[in-house]
């Protein structure tokens, strides 16, 4: 049932602006993140369960001030994000929950912004037996809704910042001979 387990370090010599100025000390910057997905029953078709955790620990981080954060201290090194997707609960229908934290310090994610909280939902359609003339593959249709909001709020703002979006998108490859 384990589809991924891992662990990583990073370490960048020298890289982060503790203080936040150019001509200000320099740390060293080190990041760890372990990951494991499970999948249940373990096949890959039919109806199963998909759940995931990464969870990432920086123990250097800058200080809030510099983070734009505006108290005292060193900003959350601490990252998670959680899903669990049920695919296939229809023949081609699969739907997902991601949960993530981020906290400021936390400066190695590309997909999540330090200092913010997101809750998402999203749906995929491919229908495997729909191809058409020189398809490649079927078409995949995939709705996003997300939600995303300030963990602290940042020095010169009235309030946290809140980001609802969503998403719509279809997608159909097809071969296009020489002409």
């Amino acid at each position: 049932p384990i589809v991924q387990r891992s662990f990583d370090i990073s370490y960048l010599p020298s890289s982060l602006l503790k203080d936040g100025t150019p001509n200000a000390r320099r740390v060293d910057y080190w990041g760890l993140v372990g990951r494991l997905a499970l999948r249940w029953p373990p096949r890959s078709a039919g109806p199963r369960l998909r759940a995931g955790v990464e969870i990432g620990y920086a123990q250097e981080t800058q200080t809030k001030v510099s983070g734009g954060l505006g108290s005292s201290g060193n900003a959350d090194g601490f990252a998670l994000d959680m899903v669990v997707s049920i695919m296939d609960f229809l023949p081609d229908h699969s739907i997902g929950i991601d949960y993530a934290r981020t906290g400021a310090g936390w400066l190695l994610s590309p997909q999540f912004r330090p200092n913010e909280e997101l809750f998402e939902i999203r749906y995929q359609w491919r229908p495997r037996r729909l191809r058409l003339w020189r398809t490649k593959r079927s078409p995949l249709l995939e709705i996003r809704v997300r939600w995303r909001e300030d963990l602290e709020q940042p020095i010169g703002t009235i309030q946290k910042r809140q980001e609802f979006d969503f998403y719509l998108r279809l997608t159909w490859e097809f071969i296009i001979k020489d002409f």
